[in-house]
């Protein structure tokens, strides 16, 4: 069970002035270290871009099966929650890129994590990533492997936050160039559509989810903040 060290109550009158962030209507991919990552800290966006008519691809590193310990299927099911979500949000499953690598592993297999992403990221793509710091050893792989293809290939890349909303606090933040997207009635609809995709995370029978109630309040914003390179 976790409990935020920053509450939600507190995050928005610090978050409620950034910057608004008007994203490249250029192909994009997300990259995701577990199903349900681009719908609670990306769906709007990419509601948006699928609006647009824009490329959306989104790669699944993971399949989250050992989200809990006794989850037989479970890699199986979220695989079909995160199809579901991402239909909501208007990606299509030929759209989904799936690694299959371990969840809770890729500290193991970071390097071979960027070799994979490296190959599938067009070169004149716009990356959206977890932020390198995002308090989870698999976004932070990821995040890292983000940052290396974005030097590597010179695409553009940006990041994105879930757990650094619980897990950090005020100083995590300073310093850095914080954007919102301010989403649409619409948007906010299909994001929270996709979200309700993910009931093995919202519930957990004789057990805590890994996503109980109070965890949401993030990704239940009229907006999302993204990190631009």
């Amino acid at each position: 069970m976790i409990t935020p060290v920053v509450q939600e109550a507190e995050w928005m009158p610090l978050l409620s002035d950034l910057p608004r962030w008007q994203p490249p209507e250029k192909r994009t991919v997300v990259i995701s270290p577990h199903p349900d990552d681009e719908t609670l800290s990306s769906g709007g966006l990419i509601a948006r871009l699928r609006s647009k008519g824009t490329d959306v691809t989104v790669i699944a590193v993971t399949d989250g099966e050992n989200a809990y310990e006794d989850g037989p299927r479970l890699g199986e099911i979220r695989e079909i929650e995160q199809t579901n979500a991402l239909a909501k949000l208007g990606v299509d499953p030929q759209h989904v890129i799936r690694f299959r690598f371990p969840d809770s592993g890729l500290k193991g297999c970071e390097r071979r994590v960027a070799e994979v992403l490296e190959s599938v990221v067009p070169a004149n793509a716009h990356v959206i990533a977890p932020w390198r710091f995002d308090f989870h050893p698999d976004h932070e792989v990821c995040g890292r492997a983000a940052d290396a293809i974005a030097r590597d290939k010179e695409v553009q890349i940006t990041s994105y936050f879930f757990w650094t909303w619980h897990r950090g606090d005020r100083k995590t933040i300073d310093g850095h160039q914080l954007v919102s997207l301010p989403l649409t009635p619409d948007e906010i609809r299909a994001k929270q559509d996709a979200l309700r995709c993910h009931q093995s995370q919202l519930q957990r029978a004789g057990g805590f989810p890994i996503l109980p109630d109070y965890l949401l309040g993030p990704a239940r914003r009229s907006f999302e903040v993204f990190l631009p390179a």
